[in-house]
């Protein structure tokens, strides 16, 4: 289904007002933050976010986004929630929500975990990467197969060994499916979490690029996030990595702004509630 006209433009209203307390909390203490995916396509050709969009995605390095946790949980209001694995035990997401109180937007894969479904602004945490690229994709797949363990202790997603929880099963074979049910039933959400935090740190001790871990192709140089740049995204101004074009072309090898129209892809949630003025 797609969205009125109506609801897009307060959808993206939402957007905007809980970026903006994201962008509060970075200002005040100091924390780095950049716009990334669509929502740095929409300020490079845009000036906004995307007209199709209905999420904003924001990057951090693993310094900033440990301090941002830290502080958020105080800095935060009745209007929103910092949703993490520490804060909200069933989310299957590894990384941070922040989500609007009083709002709903219930994704029909995540519709019957108990958990805050509110209207949410996602925040990446961005770690080093090792130099040689076969370890590079070690380190990637191995956290690839780990968030679908941390993902299947809420909901499983494929037709073997279980009960599929989705609209639509995902592709996976009886073997892979066997291992994860017998995984997930040995360790701890917990435990599996700890580990997913010891891959994607485990070169933070390097030099050269930063990348979102659980991406193939995410990655920005270190100074281009040491020193960003502001760029309009609609009525704020947000920081975007140095050269916001280079980060664009690595992440999604070309960029344009006449994106096809199969490729203009939105999270349509089965329900949508939005607050209440304050």
């Amino acid at each position: 289904m797609n969205y009125s006209q109506e609801e897009l433009a307060r959808l993206q209203e939402a957007l905007y007002e809980t970026l903006a307390e994201v962008k509060r909390i970075c200002d005040k203490h100091g924390i780095r933050y950049f716009v990334t995916g669509g929502t740095a396509i929409g300020a490079y050709f845009w000036q906004k976010i995307l007209p199709w969009d209905d999420d904003v995605d924001v990057g951090m390095m693993r310094p900033d986004y440990e301090r941002f946790a830290e502080v958020s949980q105080e800095e935060m209001g009745n209007r929103f929630f910092l949703q993490t694995p520490e804060t909200e035990p069933h989310t299957p997401f590894f990384f941070m929500k922040v989500r609007m109180n009083g709002s709903r937007f219930s994704e029909s894969t995540f519709r019957h975990i108990k958990m805050h479904q509110g209207i949410y602004v996602d925040i990446f945490p961005f770690d080093k990467i090792p130099r040689q690229k076969w370890l590079e994709r070690l380190q990637q797949h191995l956290f690839y197969f780990l968030n679908g363990l941390f993902i299947a202790k809420e909901i499983w997603q494929w037709k073997h060994c279980g009960k599929c929880d989705i609209p639509e099963p995902r592709k996976r074979g009886w073997l892979p499916c066997f291992f994860t049910r017998i995984l997930i039933t040995l360790f701890s959400k917990h435990t599996i979490y700890n580990i997913m935090y010891k891959v994607q740190t485990a070169f933070n001790g390097g030099k050269g690029q930063v990348k979102n871990i659980i991406t193939r192709s995410e990655r920005v140089p270190v100074e281009d996030i040491e020193e960003v740049q502001t760029v309009t995204l609609g009525p704020l101004q947000v920081s975007a990595p140095r050269d916001l074009l280079l980060y664009l072309n690595n992440h999604y090898g070309s960029v344009r702004k006449d994106i096809p129209d199969e490729m203009k892809v939105s999270h349509r949630p089965e329900e949508l509630v939005f607050p209440e003025k304050i």
